[in-house]
């Protein structure tokens, strides 16, 4: 399910790839003094108990600057879509699931990519989002994207911007990482000292993104 494999590469993200150490982040050289209680939830596109996206999700979250915080939201009892349960009203996981996203600032999806495309889970997540276009109204959302192959999920990024930007809410722009077998320790988290200051800085961005107000129209 992904690309033929090249140089680990990273794409949409801030500049700055220094690194002295796997594992540790330096906070000072993303810490942004001027937000306050930013709250973002991460949700994974992926079920499966190893899930990189899920080690990634877990390791972000982790270190998130002074005043931001990552919540990471279980959506695996979220059903399948299914518009007759959505009208005659929708399951308690998913309205669960709508009220967290309504108390968020921001939505960033970890996802992978299968097929070159969205993964079920990830597709099912907007579906049911999207039914109820108030649940996210102007919220900021992006995608951090884990793969195995060389192209840092360009594909499965570029459907999700295609789709996002249809939307109610505040698109910004995604992030990737391929050949991520290098990045990981022998436990399987994320642990590359370069890639988690590159994402670091790119949540820290993308938190300055929703805690600022969406220009009148």
């Amino acid at each position: 399910m992904g690309s033929d494999a090249h140089d680990s590469t990273a794409v949409g993200s801030p500049p700055g790839r220094d690194a002295h150490g796997a594992g540790r982040i330096d906070r000072a050289s993303w810490h942004t003094p001027r937000m306050s209680d930013v709250r973002l939830l991460g949700l994974v596109g992926s079920l499966r108990t190893a899930s990189v996206n899920a080690a990634t999700a877990r390791a972000v979250s982790a270190s998130m600057p002074d005043g931001v915080s990552l919540h990471v939201y279980d959506v695996r009892d979220v059903p399948l879509y299914h518009g007759d349960d959505d009208q005659s009203g929708p399951p308690a996981p998913v309205t669960a699931l709508r009220e967290a996203i309504r108390a968020a600032d921001g939505i960033v999806l970890f996802s992978p990519e299968y097929n070159s495309s969205l993964p079920a889970v990830t597709k099912n997540i907007i579906d049911w989002l999207s039914r109820d276009p108030s649940t996210w109204a102007s919220t900021g959302i992006t995608m951090v994207v884990m793969s195995p192959g060389g192209r840092a999920g360009a594909s499965v990024r570029e459907h999700f911007e295609a789709i996002m930007s249809r939307q109610a809410t505040r698109l910004f722009p995604t992030i990737g990482f391929g050949n991520y077998a290098t990045l990981l320790d022998d436990q399987g988290e994320l642990t590359d000292r370069a890639t988690l200051d590159r994402l670091a800085r790119f949540l820290a961005e993308f938190a300055e993104f929703c805690a600022t107000p969406p220009a009148a129209s």
